[in-house]
C-alpha cells in the first residue's frame, strides 16, 4: 500500500497536520489507553482524490472519548459532546476533530440503529457504508502516512467507482441509499454494477426507516452544491418515489434550485424544498408532511404550493391594491413566493410577485400597538383592526406620516368601538376598502 505522507502534509491545512501529530504522538506514549490512531473514512478519501478533506475523523482502538479527553487536554480544546456510539468531539485552537471508538456493529434487523462493540481497526473499516470510505491512514510518529485499504478501497478510488462492502449493506442502513446518491454525483464517480443492482433491490426499504433519520438524509442532500442533479439522478433510479410515493422532482423546480445555488451568500434551506415540493397538491403536500414529520417551517413550505395555486389567478388583475397584494400572500411562505419568482409564468402575477418581494413585504406602520394603547386604545380585536388598518393605509399610500397615522386612528376608532359595543354586526370592518377608505372622514 503506498504511503499518503506528503498528501497529509500538502492537502491538509497547517492546523490539521499539527492536530493529528499531537493524537499521533498521545497513542504512542500509551498514557490514553490506546497504541493506535488513524484517520478514517471521507478524510481519507478525499486525500486519495486530491480533494482538502473538510474537519478530520479519528478512530483509536480502545476508548475513543477517554482518548478525546486527553487529547483535548493536549491541544487546549475542549470535549463538546460524547455519544452512545463511543463518539467524541473537540473544539480546539486547531479546529474541530471527531473521534471514535474502533467497533463493529450488528443489525437487529434492517433499518435499525446497531449495537455496537468495541472492536479491531479492521472491523471497524469493514462496518463502513463504502469501499472509498473504508480506508485509514495512521498518526503515529513511526507509522506516519501508513495506508490501511483492505476493502480496495484506494484502487476504487482511481477508478471512480462506489461500492458497497456486501449485499445486505443498503437493508441494513437504508439511509445509505441517499448516500450512495450524494457520493455518486458529488465526486463524479459511478457505482459498481453490482451496487446498482442492490440498491434498486432494496429501495422498498426506505419505508423502515424513521422519519427522522430520513429527514437527516434528505436536509443534506438539499444542501449539496450539486443537489439538482443529485435529485435528477435520485428521481432516475426511483428513490424519491420510495420516499414518498407523492414525491416528485419537476424540471422547473430543478432549474430554480440551480439558480438559487448560483446566489452570492447562504441560501435558506426552505428555498430548497419549495424547489422540491412545488408541484404538490393539498392531498401529496399532506402525504409527504406524515412521512418526513418536518418542523413547522418545512411543513408550511410543503403546503404552500396547494396554497399559492388558489391564489394565482386572482394575481393576474392589473389593479390590485398593494395591500390586496399582502392579503393575497398573508398565508404564503415566503420561500414558495420566491420560487414563484423565478420559475413561474412572466405575466401580471410575476409584477405582483416582485412588487411584494422587493417593497410591500417590508411595509410597517410607524405607529407601534404600545403606542396605540398609550392613545387609549383597548388591548384586543380593536387594537388588532387599528394597526392593520394603519398598515394597509401605508401599503396603499393613503398616509404618510406618523401624524397622519394618529389622525386615522381618531377618526377610525369612535366606528371600531362602536361596532365592538355592538357585538361587531354594525357594517364591515373598515380597513380601508375602496368603497370606503379608511382615512375617510366619519360623520
Amino acid at each position: 500500500m503506498p504511503k499518503l505522507a506528503s498528501l497529509l502534509e500538502s492537502k491538509l491545512p497547517a492546523n490539521i497536520v499539527e492536530l493529528l501529530h499531537a493524537a499521533g504522538e498521545l497513542a504512542a506514549s500509551g498514557d490514553a489507553g490506546t497504541s493506535e490512531a488513524y484517520l478514517v473514512g471521507g478524510s481519507v478519501r478525499d486525500l486519495v482524490l486530491g480533494r482538502e478533506p473538510k474537519d478530520p475523523d479519528i478512530v483509536v482502538t480502545g476508548n475513543g472519548p477517554r482518548f478525546a479527553r486527553a487529547l483535548a487536554e493536549k491541544i487546549g480544546g475542549t470535549v463538546t459532546s460524547v455519544s452512545q456510539f463511543g463518539t467524541a468531539i473537540i473544539d480546539s485552537p486547531h479546529g474541530r476533530v471527531d473521534v471514535a471508538t474502533a467497533r463493529t456493529e450488528t443489525y437487529s434487523s434492517p433499518a435499525a440503529l446497531p449495537d455496537i462493540t468495541p472492536s479491531t481497526m479492521d472491523d471497524d473499516l469493514q462496518r463502513r457504508d463504502f469501499s472509498v470510505n473504508a480506508m485509514a491512514v495512521s498518526v503515529l510518529p513511526g507509522a506516519w502516512g501508513d495506508l490501511l485499504a483492505p476493502h480496495r478501497g484506494f484502487s476504487d478510488a482511481a477508478r471512480r467507482r462506489l461500492r458497497i462492502l456486501h449485499d445486505a449493506s443498503f437493508q441494513d442502513d437504508p439511509t445509505r441509499i441517499l448516500r450512495a446518491v450524494r457520493y455518486e454525483v458529488r465526486l463524479g464517480f459511478s457505482m459498481a454494477v453490482d451496487t446498482a443492482e442492490a440498491l434498486e433491490r432494496d429501495l422498498p426499504y426506505l419505508d423502515r426507516l424513521s422519519s427522522a433519520r430520513l429527514l437527516a438524509e434528505l436536509k443534506k442532500l438539499l444542501m449539496e452544491p450539486k443537489r439538482a442533479d443529485i435529485l435528477r439522478r435520485a428521481e432516475a433510479l426511483g428513490i424519491i418515489g420510495a420516499i414518498s410515493p407523492a414525491l416528485r422532482v419537476t424540471e422547473s423546480g430543478l432549474k430554480a434550485m440551480e439558480h438559487f445555488g448560483t446566489s452570492a451568500g447562504e441560501i435558506d434551506e426552505l428555498l430548497y424544498v419549495a424547489c422540491l415540493t412545488s408541484s404538490l397538491t393539498g392531498e401529496e403536500a399532506e402525504a409527504v408532511i406524515a412521512r418526513l414529520q418536518p418542523d413547522r417551517d418545512w411543513q408550511a413550505v410543503i403546503r404552500g404550493a396547494a396554497a399559492f395555486r388558489d391564489v394565482a389567478s386572482l394575481l393576474e388583475s392589473p389593479d390590485l391594491l398593494p395591500s390586496e397584494i399582502v392579503e393575497l400572500f398573508a398565508r404564503i411562505p415566503v420561500p414558495v413566493i420566491e420560487f414563484q419568482r423565478v420559475a413561474g409564468p412572466k405575466t401580471r402575477q410575476r409584477e405582483h410577485i416582485e412588487a411584494f418581494l422587493r417593497r410591500h413585504r417590508d411595509i410597517r406602520a410607524e405607529t407601534t400597538g404600545d403606542e396605540l394603547k398609550a392613545q387609549g386604545v383597548p388591548s384586543g380585536p380593536v387594537l388588532g383592526k387599528l394597526l392593520l388598518e394603519l398598515k394597509n393605509a401605508r401599503l396603499d399610500g393613503r398616509v404618510s406620516s406618523r401624524e397622519e397615522e394618529l389622525d386615522l386612528v381618531r377618526r377610525r376608532l369612535p366606528v371600531l368601538l362602536g361596532r365592538e359595543a355592538n357585538g361587531g354586526h354594525a357594517g364591515g370592518a373598515g380597513q380601508g376598502t375602496r368603497d370606503q377608505p379608511a382615512g375617510a372622514a366619519v360623520p
